[in-house]
């Protein structure tokens, strides 16, 4: 597929999407959450950049940072400590975990670049209370944003945005879709590199990409092996193929990704007959996809739904070491699920993917079962 190739280019190599943004005098706006509304970012003209990490060793974070602090966090720390994040204009962050807030300080203490901003969105989602709180931190984003950019955001613009970023969202959920079928069109690799890529990408270039993608797709003649496991993988952020690549070399189908650089991005769309503010609010309180937000019980359901709808054999949940949300919520998740019938296994993996053989034996031994 000639279309994958484009997007994995873009992928690999990033900085032409910063160095085409500079020249037409964009800044650069770096962040790391789903819950951060790009739609705000873009309607000031300016280009959201989401933040991965890299499997490279840790070496000057760690004087600065716990060995106990997430590896992701510290792995982000360590390459704007490099100077690898030297051009965003600014970083915005989401009040989601400890590791998060400590970033946030040591980012405006230490590194040389426009200050980060984090937004303090309530832990507690669905409630009317946390929702008139969350409006004014939307608000005070805004501002930020129009602070930054020297330009207003109206409604207009806004809405707009939402608009385009919707557009994605349905291509993508149109693309994922297809992998309900048996067997499906495209590995669980393959849909990490796509999903990640239209993340990075303007979205008017990812909207014109998307459909000769889907196409290409449906008319993709090698499929992957018919007969595995189909596989549902959930848990921490997993920002590197190698580890579905891991579960689809030992003989398991990943036919679906609980991860906020895959389904969690694009799965429901901001509603476009309100004020678009408040539509922004209401989309980031309705969905409860983070193991920080309450009730568990609403992120649950959601997974259930993602089961049924895709017909999953097995989940595997991929925890992060050190990433305390995602390992609190684990234990509960994989008795909730083993209750209801369908098998589940809790793996702790290393963002700097060492490890990988007990991994794949474990693996294995659940694929087996299956």
């Amino acid at each position: 597929m000639d279309t994958i190739e484009v997007m994995r280019d873009i992928l690999h190599h990033p900085q032409q999407l910063v160095t085409e943004a500079k020249s037409q005098g964009k800044k650069v706006i770096g962040y790391r959450c789903i819950y951060v509304p790009e739609e705000i970012i873009h309607a000031a003209d300016m280009l959201p950049y989401p933040l991965f990490g890299t499997p490279e060793p840790i070496t000057v974070a760690d004087s600065y940072l716990q060995s106990n602090v997430c590896e992701f966090i510290r792995n982000l720390f360590d390459l704007a400590l490099s100077g690898k994040m030297d051009f965003l204009d600014g970083l915005v962050l989401c009040n989601t975990c400890d590791a998060v807030r400590r970033f946030h300080y040591y980012w405006n203490t230490y590194i040389k670049t426009p200050q980060a901003y984090i937004i303090n969105n309530p832990q507690m989602m669905q409630a009317a209370a946390s929702s008139k709180y969350y409006s004014k931190e939307i608000e005070m984003f805004k501002g930020e944003m129009e602070k930054l950019a020297g330009a207003e955001i109206n409604s207009e613009r806004l809405h707009n945005a939402i608009e385009l970023y919707n557009e994605t969202r349905r291509l993508l959920r149109e693309l994922f879709s297809l992998r309900k079928s048996n067997p499906p069109p495209i590995s669980g690799s393959e849909a990490l590199d796509i999903a990640m890529a239209s993340m990075l990408m303007p979205k008017e270039k990812c909207n014109q990409l998307l459909p000769q993608l889907i196409q290409e797709v449906k008319d993709r003649k090698e499929m992957p092996q018919d007969g595995n496991p189909r596989i549902l993988l959930t848990g921490s952020i997993i920002d590197n193929p190698t580890l579905i690549q891991l579960v689809e070399e030992s003989g398991g189908t990943v036919v679906a990704e609980d991860l906020c650089t895959s389904i969690k991005y694009f799965w429901h769309e901001v509603k476009e007959n309100k004020d678009p503010l408040d539509a922004l609010c209401q989309h980031n309180m309705e969905r409860c996809f983070c193991a920080c937000t309450h009730p568990p019980e609403a992120r649950f359901d959601y997974l259930q739904e993602l089961i049924h709808e895709f017909d999953i054999d097995g989940v595997i949940y991929f925890n992060l070491k050190y990433c305390d949300p995602f390992a609190y919520e684990a234990v509960l998740f994989r008795d909730k699920l083993q209750d209801l019938g369908i098998p589940t296994i809790v793996l702790e993996a290393e963002h700097n993917l060492s490890g990988m053989g007990q991994l794949k034996t474990r693996v294995q031994a659940f694929l087996e079962m299956l």
